[in-house]
């Protein structure tokens, strides 16, 4: 399965919601959003979040909507998973 979701996050579709990962890859939500966690913690995968929670390059630590900072101009909070170096070095070594 770790692998499974490595290879569609090395494509980099960053509107991909957690239930279409779940569906594309064939698992439950539940053990997406663990896998995910397990990943993270192994250092294969990094969270990105925008919106209400700022990118920590924006300087703030609420969103007020229109945040001229991180660019984001919405209320809502978004998460976004990508590949890190260990992540994509592991994915070149399975393909």
């Amino acid at each position: 399965m770790l692998t499974d979701i490595l290879k569609v996050l090395s494509r980099k579709e960053a509107t991909l919601s957690m239930s279409q990962l779940a569906l594309e890859v064939g698992y439950s939500l539940k053990e997406i959003e663990s896998a995910l966690e397990q990943m993270e913690h192994m250092g294969y995968i990094c969270r990105e979040i925008f919106g209400q929670d700022c990118s920590p390059s924006c300087g703030m630590n609420r969103c007020s909507g229109h945040c001229e900072d991180c660019g984001f101009h919405s209320p809502d909070t978004f998460i976004f998973w990508g590949l890190t170096d260990k992540g994509q070095t592991m994915l070149n070594q399975i393909r």
